[in-house]
């Protein structure tokens, strides 16, 4: 192990730059690779055997806020169950603070199994 050390370490940093710019290879894509003509059924899905589930809801501190968000008039100031940022209600049915929050929320839902 020493030895190998010793053999790596005669090497300097400005060695390592030289061959490294030297090769012109280095800059590839790797979907350059890929036959696109003969791949069958790439889809953005895990497998067709799996399936999306939606969870009734996620941690239940979460969808307390939530509910009470749903409950509050327009004006009132609520706290987020994502970031837990304060905002003012603007719409009847805001629930989060943005649509991330609310994309973010929705997205956690989902489970693929």
């Amino acid at each position: 192990m020493e030895s190998e050390r010793n053999q790596f370490s005669s090497f300097s940093d400005a060695d390592f730059e030289e061959t490294y710019e030297d090769n012109d290879d280095y800059n590839y894509d790797l979907s350059d690779l890929a036959d696109w003509d003969n791949i069958v059924g790439h889809t953005d899905r895990p497998s067709r055997f799996v399936k999306r589930h939606i969870l009734p809801g996620l941690h239940p501190l979460i969808e307390e806020i939530r509910a009470k968000n749903g409950e509050a008039v327009r004006g009132e100031e609520l706290e987020c169950p994502m970031c837990r940022k304060l905002f003012v209600k603007r719409t009847y049915q805001q629930k989060f603070c943005s649509r991330s929050c609310k994309y973010a929320y929705h997205n956690k839902r989902q489970v693929w199994c």
